[in-house]
């Protein structure tokens, strides 16, 4: 039997993410990780939001924060682009996602969980353990699957699937009319991985066209902190300076947490309202850089296009404080 957060009766399912933390970064480990849908082998860090070396501390911040034991892992210091340059992404001193890459959290990290590994032999190293078992999320750029791919296709074309946060298929990018950012800041690297395992791989990508349509409001994170403990009184803290970012960017009222969305969707695949199977290539460079194109000669992927926004944000509260399901009932009419 299965029950919406957890699963009884049966394995976990094995999970790996890529990821570049990130404040929706955060949000989006800490739903994988409280959930009993999913064993997660190992937190594989890439550039993106922030530089390798901001994003793996943050990685850290959270495995020690909750006491979690998960191998993390370094991957790409930059796209495939500036890789090839011997080139390493700068870090952004300022953004959405604040100078330390989560909404300035100063919380203190270690590297209890670090290993010495390459986060693309680490991802081979566990696909190879668990041929056709393995599901990878990709919060961030796919500079390490393409990567990964680079060293030893066959092996990749073992993955039991990839869920990609990123693209826009029918609506505006967020970074260019074309692209949204996690697929623009790689983009050749998105284009090796949907072109090189396609067809052996189901490739789920979670568009910005789902993601905006649900904004997390201020009286939810705040009701999230009164009753949640310290890990929601962390999520609310690191959120302020990201809600402002999207009320100068959009005049939306509260925050869009891309990341988070795209795990819930694969905790709960009912929280999916709308997908397509579609044929598509990618930009890998150029004025277009970063387009999912659909084109009747592309590669088959799914798009997910919309979700259910009202059950996705009972499910992250229930997740987040599953001893407050009367409270949640209570007070979820004026949450949403």
């Amino acid at each position: 039997m299965v029950d919406m957060w957890g699963v009884r009766g049966m394995d976990k399912r094995k999970l790996l993410i890529d990821t570049d933390p990130g404040i929706d970064d955060c949000f989006a480990l800490m739903c994988a990780l409280n959930s009993d849908v999913f064993d997660v082998l190992g937190i594989l860090c890439t550039a993106g939001n922030k530089s390798l070396p901001v994003v793996s501390a943050n990685a850290l911040r959270i495995m020690d924060f909750e006491g979690w034991d998960i191998p993390v892992c370094k991957g790409a210091k930059a796209n495939l682009k500036r890789l090839e340059a011997g080139e390493e992404q700068e870090n952004i001193s300022a953004d959405c996602h604040g100078s330390d890459g989560m909404g300035q959290s100063n919380l203190p990290y270690s590297e209890r969980c670090l290993l010495d590994v390459p986060s693309w032999d680490f991802m081979l190293e566990k696909i190879k353990e668990y041929p056709n078992e393995i599901e990878v999320i990709c919060l961030g750029p796919l500079t390490n699957l393409a990567l990964a791919i680079a060293k030893d296709k066959e092996t990749m074309k073992k993955i039991k699937s990839i869920t990609i946060m990123g693209g826009a298929f029918f609506v505006p990018g967020n970074i260019t009319p074309y692209a949204e950012y996690n697929i623009w800041f790689d983009a050749q690297a998105a284009e090796i991985v949907v072109n090189e395992l396609a067809e052996d791989v189901d490739i789920r990508i979670v568009g910005i066209d789902a993601s905006n349509q649900i904004v997390i409001s201020h009286g939810l994170l705040d009701f999230l902190s009164y009753e949640g403990g310290e890990r929601s009184v962390l999520l609310e803290r690191i959120s302020r300076g990201y809600i402002h970012h999207y009320y100068v960017l959009n005049k939306a009222i509260g925050a869009i947490i891309h990341d988070m969305y795209c795990v819930m969707s694969c905790i709960d695949p009912s929280l999916i309202s709308e997908q397509r199977e579609v044929k598509v290539k990618i930009h890998g460079e150029g004025e277009k850089q970063g387009w999912i194109e659909m084109c009747e000669d592309g590669k088959k992927v799914t798009a997910i296009l919309g979700l259910q926004e009202r059950a996705l944000k009972r499910g992250f509260l229930e997740l987040m404080m599953p001893d407050k399901k009367e409270i949640i009932d209570e007070m979820f009419e004026q949450l949403v």
